[in-house]
């Protein structure tokens, strides 16, 4: 690494410690003239110094030397106090020789010199290598006798946080109170302070449950060390196994015990048998000890599907299940046992977050890393002055400062990344990680090679230091980092098993081109066959024990194993090079870096505590989620620490960061992070965020539900994410709707009734599946309150802060048009739990920041706010900002201005958040450079709902848009409800209403039109209507719609003066709605030849993502433009001009790869349709939901066999079928009528278009999930008929028609009919890859044509 490159690499130097060996420090004050202090210390000398000059300001250092033999061997400063006295007669300080008031140490010495201990030292030296006794030698090697029983000692003394968690757990159990919580990071001494709280209730039993046996010692010792405990005895699975009477006998001599119990020892039956009693009679305490259980509420299979990882992985993670621990059944087993009350012990703060297992009162302690660090910093502040109190005899002593590495990859792993990003892969990191193989390869070794293999061994060789990148730090190369002996034992995280085995490959067979990594022993205790090396977690941990006894550095390659409670003492460097969704999976693994790794040096006298590990560094990859977990933490400890959980966030992450610095690094310069850093980036990821994102983010509080009224108002929301968005679900039956208009006032706060209600949980009577539901609905609760935030012009930054303006001005229209009711919001205000509370109220806080900023030009606000929107309701889904400005970028430049020159309208047809709105005042500002002034009374919307009217409203408010052109008494769904006498939508009269000169927001659709009147003029009408209605609100014809969207390209089209836009989905094209809907706009458009260009996007789901759509597309339309179209595929890029309906066809060809292999096919001699042998839907009058009625699993006699759908037969009496039944009685195929994976022509490189077919013999006949095709005597035709549906060629021609999930008969309109008899001219008996290529040849399809087919084609047997 080279430091000159560097720009203020002296940030990094002054940071970064390491490792210290003990020094001799020496330093003169005037305050005590002609004396010399003598020393020593473990630390920096310059920090003990920093700590005298309290004492002594003015203090000037005048020696520093290692207080070292060897590695081995150390001396202390009272050898060199001895030589001083004895040797050189040198006197010590006196107390009378100091005035009063001055602070007194004894270990200044009067007239000596710095030579002086250079002369100690030697001697100290000398006296070693002649085996003298004459000074106190500390060795390494000297061992500590090893304690099987503890002796019992002195009383403890609880320190300060201690004794306020024991205060705690008292108030809380008198105040009835018996589930409780102890949240302690590690070092806080929980098992000593837990057993105070056992000896606070006089607790005779104590029973400890914890999920790792190598706690016990710690528990042990406590127990039987401390003088506190002298009345009780410590017993173990052992002691209950061997002995049925040991807990009787004890307790007969009066003798309280405490039981340590493993999980594992739970789950057996030998100690419950021979223990009855103990699991039947109330135990006085129960202490579960989670501290070292990890984050239990959620298995890790869980967390691998969230962060997007392959399934298949799972089998390889169980198989490294250390513990062997069935989470439920443990769950279950502690549910059983009858304890007073249960205290839980844990060691990362989601615990608190996860569920509504406990309340705020149930929490007795909440101390986090900082907290340790300012008891240690007190400590030493109060006691280190001492002459006869050592560093080491702080009780956090060897607790290490984490400092953070948050850097971006290596370039070339940055630019890999941006592709997979681009290419739709969300978790990147993880997938640039990804072998070859998840599973084991043997035969090609696939688990050992990863795929972006050159990326990361670039990575890796930057972090080495054989390489150079701006913006990641060589630091295995830098100096202080190796000076001090740090990263000497790293662990690294990987996302898959097999990375772990590619990984230690990598390393292994590159080794020669590293300058460090070349030196470390890798440790890989995740790989696919991890398991058989490292059987158990004493075997990892030996493995690095005895390389660090060799002096070898190690790495650990690992995926989640002994990263969720095991100790490794000498791991000191983690490199996280995964994605994870889950903060308490993350600070978990970190949380393995934080333990002391301190040797012990003694002598006979005495011993020495040497702390090996001062400094840990956590290199996170991604820098945007350590902020964010910073954020998390800061908050999760202000809501404990402060009434108002957000006020001080700012000055939380100050103190953290002091704590445990960030580092960055970008082109070439290091940056320490502040606390503005980390605020400044956390907006702008929020920014990017939509509001069902920043939802996801706020834990459900199930306990707001125990109150009846809450409840009623969450089972009206509809799911969240849902199709129905933020629609209104009426309670069916009961006849109890929510009442917007109730004010808080008229709620029943009665006592009575409030303790009637939460006497009982609801929540415990319940499923997991209603459970799941219900977080569904809290969360559209929780968005509908988010939504509020940002549309009130109001600041809010809380729950209570909505509750404060909610019923003021304009926000009573907008909490009715959001479905708020004061009245509910009180009641979750004033139950739900503080901890989700406040996450909720920092959300509330950031997006009602985002739409008030003023600080932010209009135009930047809106744009960026308008990212947060996604679905409101079913057809309610928000076009995304990329869209909308294609969409008006494609209005021609010389068009817009003159529609600008007249004051012509601009008008969005369907406005959801006013998005079109955004684009057309960006485009006309920002890139024509018209004025506000010119543009703000042109831009109109109608919304589709009262919801949608608030987004448009206030995004035309950001950007000061004449607020009177929204519609405000209709919305674009009443559009066509008006109708004339034939009962069509009557475009005429709505054109009519709508170009009325009058305020456009109080344009009513009853207004009446009179010959002659002004009129206005849409110059353009653009937008994103609504796609369908649901016609069948049941779950068995949930497809059954009714198309709204044609209606809407007609509407505008008829609306417009000149330009239309509108983006749907492209079914209309070639499909039959079951309305007809689609063939009446085709034939509307028939003669139409005034679309400029039609843009053809193949996978709609790109684009509106969480949408079922296949290809959409959206469109330009000038009534001033007579001509052929522009069609555009995103598919191949092509652009080609041709006519809207190709010659002789009623359908319209999206894809220009399409037009002349289905012009030659169709245009080909004596060209038949197939669809003149296919059936329509239901051909036998059978539907699904009947099928399961009226036919039986069994046949009777004479029964015909029902094919359901996939492979589900069933049969039925001849006699219930009324529809084809001729057909029953000969051979066809079956074909699905629906396949959604089968996939849509462009929207991936191989589609298979159509599902498996099903050979129909005599006898058989379907539901309405298949189609039958074809009608044959015999047996052979219905197996050509199966070969040739097999070809690429015909699916391709299916495909040409086929634009959603339907594989209807008219999908097979283009498929040429064959001669399926023994005198076709195909020879049917030939492999399916024959049969095409006889097809192609038959159409005389050229060499490109045929390739295209087999490209976009996959062959059915690879299905």
């Amino acid at each position: 690494m080279n430091k000159m490159k560097i720009e203020a690499i002296d940030v990094l130097d002054r940071i970064i410690i390491g490792r210290v060996d003990p020094h001799i420090y020496a330093f003169t004050t005037n305050t005590v003239p002609n004396y010399l202090k003598v020393g020593d210390t473990y630390r920096p000398v310059s920090q003990r110094l920093n700590e005298w000059r309290v004492f002594f300001p003015e203090l000037e250092k005048q020696y520093e030397n290692k207080a070292v033999i060897d590695e081995e061997t150390y001396f202390r400063d009272y050898a060199i106090h001895q030589y001083l006295e004895n040797d050189l007669n040198k006197k010590r300080l006196k107390p009378e020789d100091l005035e009063d008031g001055i602070y007194y140490s004894r270990e200044f010495f009067k007239g000596t010199e710095t030579g002086d201990i250079d002369s100690a030292i030697e001697d100290i030296k000398e006296s070693y290598q002649a085996n003298s006794s004459k000074y106190e030698y500390y060795s390494s090697k000297n061992r500590l006798p090893q304690t099987f029983h503890y002796q019992r000692g002195e009383q403890w003394t609880l320190r300060p946080n201690q004794a306020d968690a024991v205060k705690a757990f008292v108030n809380a159990v008198n105040n009835g109170r018996k589930n409780l919580l102890m949240y302690a990071v590690m070092r806080f001494g929980k098992s000593f302070t837990s057993l105070c709280c056992a000896l606070e209730i006089s607790a005779n039993i104590v029973l400890v449950v914890s999920a790792k046996a190598d706690v016990k010692d710690e528990w042990k010792k406590t127990v039987e060390g401390a003088g506190n405990f002298s009345k009780y005895v410590f017993l173990e699975a052992y002691d209950l196994a061997s002995s049925e009477n040991t807990i009787k006998a004890n307790r007969k001599e009066n003798k309280r015990v405490v039981i340590f119990l493993t999980l594992q020892d739970l789950q057996g039956d030998v100690i419950k048998d021979k223990h009855k009693e103990l699991f039947k009679e109330q135990i006085d305490l129960l202490i579960i000890d989670e501290t070292h259980f990890g984050a239990r509420a959620k298995s890790f299979g869980k967390i691998l599907e969230k962060a997007g990882y392959e399934k298949s992985d799972k089998s390889n993670i169980d198989k490294l299940d250390d513990e062997n621990i069935d989470v439920n059944v443990a769950e279950e087993e502690l549910k059983q046992i009858n304890a007073r009350i249960r205290l839980h012990l844990s060691g990362t703060p989601y615990r608190i977050l996860m569920g509504s297992e406990f309340e705020k009162e149930d929490i007795i302690s909440f101390v986090q890393f900082s907290d340790i660090v300012k008891e240690q910093e007190e400590w030493d502040k109060n006691n280190l002055s001492k002459d006869d109190v050592n560093e080491w005899d702080n009780p956090y002593y060897g607790f290490p400062q984490m400092v953070r590495f948050a850097f971006n990859p290596s370039k070339s792993s940055r630019e890999k990344m941006e592709v997979l990003k681009k290419s739709g892969v969300t978790f990147a990191f993880s997938k640039l990680f990804e072998p070859e193989s998840i599973k084991k390869d043997t035969k090609n070794n696939g688990h050992k090679k990863f795929i972006n293999e050159a990326e990361i061994l670039d990575l890796l060789q930057v972090i080495d230091g054989s390489k150079e990148d701006e913006n990641l730090l060589g630091f295995l190369d830098y100096d202080k980092i190796k000076e001090g002996k740090m990263c000497r034992h790293i662990v690294m995280v990987l996302p898959y098993c097999a990375s772990c085995d590619a990984m230690e490959e990598l390393l292994k067979t590159k080794k020669e081109t590293f300058k460090n990594l070349g030196e470390y022993e890798i440790i890989n205790i995740s790989g696919v066959d991890a398991g058989r090396i490292y059987k158990k977690p004493s075997d990892i941990k030996n493995k690095i024990k005895e390389c660090e006894e060799l002096n070898k550095k190690t790495i650990t390659l690992t995926v989640n194993r002994m990263l969720t409670g095991s100790t490794v003492k000498q791991w000191d460097t983690m490199l996280y090079f995964k994605d994870t969704s889950s903060p308490q999976e993350y600070d978990q693994s970190i949380f393995r870096l934080q333990n002391q790794y301190i040797r012990t040096l003694s002598s006979k006298k005495g011993f020495i505590k040497e702390n090996l590990k001062p400094q840990t560094l956590l290199v996170d990859f991604d820098p945007d989620r350590l902020f964010r977990m910073q954020e998390q933490k800061s908050l999760i400890y202000n809501v404990n620490t402060e009434e108002n959980g957000n006020s001080k966030l700012k000055k939380r992450i100050v103190e953290e960061l002091r704590i445990s610095p960030v580092i960055m690094m970008n082109h070439n310069k290091i940056k320490e992070v502040d606390a503005t850093n980390i605020l400044e980036a956390i907006s702008e990821y929020n920014n990017q965020r939509s509001v069902s994102d920043e939802v996801l983010d706020i834990p459900v509080d199930l306990s707001i539900l125990n109150d009846e009224t809450i409840r009623k108002a969450i089972e009206q929301q509809a799911e969240f994410n849902s199709k129905q968005g933020l629609t209104i679900v009426p309670n069916q039956g009961e006849g109890d709707e929510l009442d917007i208009e109730k004010s808080g006032n008229e709620v029943d706060n009665s006592e009575e009734n409030q303790e009637k209600l939460e006497s009982k949980d609801y929540i415990e009577e319940k499923g997991d599946k209603e459970i799941e539901k219900l977080e569904g609905q809290i969360k559209t609760y929780y968005q509908r309150i988010l939504f509020f935030s940002f549309l009130t012009k109001n600041k809010v930054a809380s729950l209570d802060d909505i509750l404060s303006v909610i019923d003021k001005d304009e926000n009573i229209r907008l909490s009715k048009n959001l479905f708020l009711d004061k009245g509910i919001i009180e009641k979750i205000s004033k139950v739900m739990d503080p901890f989700k509370r406040s996450r909720l109220d920092y959300k509330i806080q950031n997006i009602s920041m985002l739409a008030c900023d003023e600080s932010i030009a209009p135009l930047t606000r809106a744009m960026t706010s308008i990212k947060k929107f996604n679905r409101m309701s079913e057809s309610e889904v928000i076009t995304p900002s990329k869209v909308c400005d294609e969409m008006v970028n494609l209005l021609p430049e010389e068009g817009l201005k003159e529609i600008v020159f007249k004051q012509d309208k601009l008008l969005d047809i369907a406005s959801k958040s006013g998005e079109y709105a955004v684009s057309l005042y960006k485009r006309l500002t920002s890139e024509l450079g018209y004025s506000h002034e010119d543009v703000r009374d042109i831009i109109y919307s109608i919304p589709t709902s009262s919801i949608a009217y608030e987004f448009t409203r206030r995004f035309y408010e950001i950007l000061d848009i004449n607020v009177e052109n929204i519609a405000a008494e209709f919305n674009a769904y009443d559009l066509i409800g008006v109708k004339n006498d034939k009962d069509e939508v009557d475009y005429e009269k709505i054109s009519g209403i709508l170009k009325q000169e009058k305020p456009f927001g109080k344009i009513e659709l009853e207004d009446e039109i009179k010959a002659g009147e002004k009129t206005v003029k849409f110059g353009a009408v653009i937008g994103n209507p609504p796609y369908q209605e649901i016609i069948s609100k049941s779950k068995g014809n949930s497809s059954l719609g009714k198309q709204l969207f044609p209606n809407f390209i007609k509407l505008s089209i008829e609306l417009t003066d000149r330009y239309s836009s509108v983006i749907t989905p492209s079914k209309w094209f070639t499909a039959d709605a079951q309305d007809n809907s689609f063939p009446k706009l085709r034939e509307y458009l028939t003669d139409s030849k005034s679309f400029i260009r039609i843009n053809v996007i193949t996978n709609g789901g790109k684009l509106f993502q969480g949408a079922e759509l296949g290809s959409i597309n959206y469109y330009l339309y000038d009534k001033q433009y007579l001509g052929d179209v522009e069609f555009c595929n995103d598919e191949d890029g092509s652009v080609v001009t041709r006519p809207l309906f190709e010659k002789g066809m009623f359908q319209i060809i999206p894809l220009n790869s399409m037009v002349s292999i289905l012009n030659k096919v169709i245009n080909s001699e004596n060209f038949v349709s197939m669809t003149t042998i296919t059936k329509g839907r239901n051909a036998f009058g059978l539907t699904g939901k009947e099928a399961n009625e009226i036919t039986i699993e069994y046949p009777i006699e004479g029964d015909l066999q029902v094919r359901c759908s996939y492979e589900r037969i069933r049969y039925i009496s001849k006699d219930k079928i009324t529809k084809n039944v001729e057909l029953a009685n000969k051979y066809k195929i079956f074909m699905s009528k629906a396949n959604g994976a089968a996939g849509i022509l462009g929207e991936k490189d191989q589609v298979s278009i159509l599902g498996k077919p099903y050979l129909g013999i005599k006898g058989t006949i379907c539901t309405d999930s298949l189609i039958p095709i074809g009608e044959f005597d015999n047996q052979i035709e219905a197996e050509n008929l199966y070969k040739y549906i097999q070809t690429r060629f015909l699916r391709f021609m299916v495909g040409v028609l086929k634009s959603s999930q339907n594989t209807t008969q008219i999908v097979y309109k283009f498929v040429p009919m064959q001669d399926f008899t023994e005198k076709s001219d195909i020879d049917w008996s030939k492999p399916i890859d024959d049969i095409d290529e006889q097809l192609f040849n038959k159409y005389n399809l050229s060499e490109e044509e045929r390739e295209h087919i087999k490209k976009s084609i996959k062959d059915m047997e690879k299905i």
